[in-house]
C-alpha cells in the first residue's frame, strides 16, 4: 500500500518514515552554539555562533554553517594541545566566519568562544599559563596572528570572564571641524552635540581597526541618532575607517564609564549592540586625551551600548599604563550560552 506524509512524501508500510529518512540520520552531526557575549543575561549582548569541535571541517563548510546561523560571527574550535610540538605554541585555532566570509579576528566571537570552552571544560583552572592575578592564560592561533586569551574562573571552577589581548593603539588623523559638522548631519544628530563638545576632538584609533572615535555631549543625544546609512558608508570608505563609534560621558549604570554606539555600515553592520575592538580604541582614547583618571599599572573602563537595540552590554578594558605611555589593551566580560543544538553535515 502507497503510504504517504502530510506533505505528500511516500513513507514505508505503516506510515513509517522510509529508507531516505534514515539515510539522512546517519549523516554527521556537529554541537553548535549560540553564545551572547559581553552581557550577563539571555538576550543581551552580542550573539555569536560557536562550533567547539570542527575537526575535519572545510572553510567551504564553515562558510556555510555561518551562513545558515545568519549571526555576524560564528566561531570554529580545534583544540591543538595534544599535537604542539613546544609549550609556547598555540593552544587552539579559532577561525571567524561572518555569513558572506571569513575575517581574521572577531572580539565577541572570541569572547564567546572561550567562555564556552570554559563552561564545557575544555579549559579548566591550572591549565595553560597563571598569573598573579589568578588567570589562565591560553593563545588562539588566528588570522591576525597567536594572541593570548586570559580566563579568569570563579569560585567553583566555573567561568567568570574572558579579556583578550589587542594591538598596542595607533591614532591617526583628528577630525576637521568642517568634517565633524558634516558627520553631525549625517548622524542626524542635534545641532551643536558633536561640534560643541568641549574638549578632545574625534580621533580614528586602532587597536586592530580603525574607528573614529567621537565624543558627543550627552547620552540624550547619542540615543537620538538615527544616521544616514549610505552617506555613513561613504563617509567611512572615503577615509578607510570601519565604523564610527560614539561614546557620552553620561551612563545609565552607575558604574559604567562611557555610552557607546558603534555604526559600520561601510562592512555591512548598520549597528552592533557590543564591539570589543572599537572599545579598545575607545578606552585608549579616553586615556590618552586624559577624559578618565589614569590609574597605574591599570586603567580600568566599563563602556556601556546596545540599550538602544534592547541588547544591553558591558564591556570591560582594561589599558596598562606606565608614565604617560600605554603599555597593553585588553577588552572582555562575560557571556550567556542561550542556544545548544545539532546540525546535520552532508
Amino acid at each position: 500500500m502507497d503510504h504517504r506524509d502530510k506533505t505528500g512524501r511516500r513513507c514505508a508500510a505503516g506510515g513509517r518514515l522510509g529508507p531516505e529518512w534514515h539515510a539522512m540520520r546517519g549523516r554527521r552531526q556537529i554541537e553548535i552554539y549560540q553564545v551572547d557575549a559581553f552581557t550577563d543575561v539571555p538576550f543581551g549582548g552580542n550573539p555569536a555562533g560557536v562550533v567547539p569541535r570542527a575537526e575535519g571541517l572545510s572553510p567551504e563548510l564553515m562558510q556555510k554553517i555561518a551562513r545558515e546561523m545568519q549571526l555576524s560571527e560564528t566561531a570554529f574550535v580545534t583544540d591543538l594541545r595534544q599535537t604542539k610540538e613546544n609549550a609556547d605554541g598555540p593552544d587552539f585555532h579559532v577561525r571567524f566566519f561572518t555569513p558572506a566570509a571569513e575575517v581574521d579576528l572577531c572580539g565577541h566571537a572570541t569572547i564567546a568562544t572561550f567562555w564556552l570552552l570554559m563552561e564545557l571544560g575544555v579549559v579548566s583552572p591550572g591549565d595553560g599559563s597563571g598569573d598573579p592575578e589568578g588567570e589562565t592564560r591560553v593563545f588562539q592561533q588566528t588570522g591576525a596572528g597567536v594572541l593570548p586569551v586570559d580566563l579568569l574562573f570563579g569560585c567553583e571552577g566555573g567561568p567568570a570572564r574572558v579579556m583578550m589581548t589587542q594591538a598596542l593603539p595607533q591614532v591617526g588623523f583628528t577630525l576637521e571641524q568642517a568634517d565633524l559638522a558634516e558627520l553631525e548631519r549625517i548622524l542626524k544628530a542635534p545641532q551643536g552635540s558633536l561640534t560643541g563638545f568641549q574638549g578632545p576632538k574625534p580621533q580614528a584609533v586602532s587597536t586592530g581597526l580603525w574607528d573614529l572615535i567621537v565624543p558627543v555631549t550627552s547620552m540624550e543625544a547619542l540615543l537620538s541618532m538615527r544616521p544616514d546609512m549610505g552617506a555613513l558608508a561613504q563617509f567611512c570608505n572615503e577615509r578607510k575607517l570601519v565604523s564610527v563609534h560614539c561614546f557620552s560621558m553620561d551612563t545609565v549604570e552607575t558604574g559604567s564609564t562611557v555610552h557607546c554606539r558603534d555604526f559600520a555600515p561601510a562592512v555591512g553592520i548598520p549597528e552592533e549592540a557590543a564591539t570589543g575592538t572599537a572599545s579598545g580604541a575607545t578606552g585608549a582614547y579616553l586615556v590618552l586625551n586624559r577624559l578618565v583618571d589614569i590609574k597605574q599599572p591599570v586603567t580600568r573602563i566599563i563602556c556601556e551600548q546596545g540599550h538602544v537595540m534592547g541588547r544591553p552590554s558591558a564591556i570591560h578594558v582594561e589599558i596598562g599604563v606606565e608614565g604617560r605611555e600605554i603599555r597593553s589593551v585588553r577588552v572582555g566580560g562575560s557571556a550567556v550560552t542561550v542556544m545548544k543544538g545539532r546540525m546535520e553535515l552532508p
